[in-house]
């Protein structure tokens, strides 16, 4: 596992970054659930961007990876929309 930190630690700063971001973003953004829904979306569509990219350089895109990540990133964006009450 440590090994694997070390080996794509800039790809673990830019999820920090992202998911960082978005936080700050919805939390700066209270009171305007229609904002705050567009900054979960966009968080989660980040995510899946970059999850893309970090896969596709380490050559293990594959058609399951796609998959699972949209499911991934549905769910969290759902479930993160609920909690919020947006």
């Amino acid at each position: 596992m440590i090994d694997n930190i070390h080996k794509h630690f800039w790809h673990y700063i830019v999820y920090f970054l992202i998911f960082g971001t978005g936080l700050l973003a919805v939390l700066f953004a209270t009171g305007k659930s229609d904002l705050q829904a567009t900054l979960i979306v966009m968080t989660g569509f980040a995510y899946f961007l970059w999850a893309m990219v970090h896969h596709y350089v380490n050559h293990e895109l594959h058609p399951r990876v796609v998959v699972e990540y949209i499911l991934v990133v549905v769910l969290g964006s759902v479930l993160i929309l609920f909690l919020f009450g947006v």
